[in-house]
């Protein structure tokens, strides 16, 4: 009983002070460091002709990649305008990964895409600092066109 009264008490007065440790509005001031340049790259490989009836088997081709960092893959039907848009996240499976290169492949596109239009996928990293957008493409998908002629 001692245990759960001293620990009630001691979330009491973290939870009290919180608010003051939390700036006010329009207090934050921009961080003074500079963002680091992320060296990882992302190829996407399979989407080249831009157009397609059907699509194809999709990999991607990860180079000097963090050994901690999640990888994983988003699509967003149409194109994202801002930076920050977060789309659908799609199944991927690595098949490789290993010395900071990695090749993932990207099944769940087709339960991800399927009416026609213009889909952008999106290749996503997180590590402990940041979440980054490492590529995208662009791509048409029109099953219904092909399907009248």
């Amino acid at each position: 009983m001692k245990g759960f009264i001293l620990t009630t008490v001691l979330v009491f007065f973290v939870s009290a002070s919180l608010p003051a440790a939390l700036p006010r509005g329009g207090a934050v001031k921009p961080s003074s460091v500079a963002p680091r340049p992320v060296a990882t790259k992302a190829v996407i490989s399979g989407l080249e002709k831009g157009a397609f009836q059907s699509l194809p088997p999709v990999l991607i081709e990860l180079s000097d990649l963090p050994a901690s960092a999640a990888i994983w893959v988003e699509v967003v039907k149409g194109q994202p305008h801002n930076h920050g848009f977060i789309g659908t996240t799609v199944e991927s499976k690595f098949y490789l990964r290993r010395s900071g290169v990695g090749v993932l492949s990207v099944p769940g596109l087709q339960k991800a895409c399927r009416a026609g239009g213009v889909y952008t996928l999106i290749v996503k990293m997180s590590d402990h600092r940041e979440t980054v957008r490492l590529s995208q493409r662009t791509f048409e998908l029109f099953p219904e066109r092909v399907a009248r002629r």
